[in-house]
């Protein structure tokens, strides 16, 4: 074999590696994306988990305050009248308006990372097709250097 065909192989052979470690640091860019994704769309999951309970806290805390206003009597409870009566209603009205912002919060938490998710899911994706179009470039141009090497050398 001559030198020129040895150089050629060596550089067809240089390309190759380096197109395979292009091609696995694709992979391994959209394995960690993917696992990223999958721990977003958990703390998603999480987080809506979180608002429900701490919406229910709230509410509970606020059945609790409402039963500690009211007045007893001897066979029950006596609501209220007049101006307390309005001013009973309007604190269990904005006890519930605060147990829905509670939630609220939660789901666009939720919605927010999901999105994430979905945005690092596509770069995940992205930086693969990228890893194996740099590969494919690697190989076009070793094997081009290759061939321009060994006919320059043949001649």
């Amino acid at each position: 074999m001559s030198g020129a065909a040895i150089a050629a192989t060596a550089t067809v052979i240089g390309a190759g590696v380096t197109a395979y470690g292009q091609a696995q640091q694709g992979k391994t860019a959209n394995a960690i994306a993917q696992r990223n994704a999958q721990i977003m769309n958990r703390n998603a999951t999480i987080g809506m988990q979180n608002s429900e309970f701490n919406a229910k806290l709230a509410e509970r805390e606020a059945l609790r305050d409402q039963r500690r206003k009211q007045v007893k009597s001897g066979q029950g409870i006596e609501i209220y009248d007049g101006t307390n009566l309005i001013a009973f209603a309007t604190q269990e009205w904005s006890d519930e308006i605060n147990a829905e912002l509670i939630r609220r919060g939660g789901r666009n938490e939720a919605a927010n990372l999901q999105m994430k998710a979905g945005v690092t899911i596509a770069e995940g994706e992205a930086a693969e097709s990228a890893g194996y179009m740099a590969a494919g470039g690697s190989l076009l141009t070793g094997v081009g250097n290759a061939a321009l090497g060994y006919k320059a050398a043949t001649r």
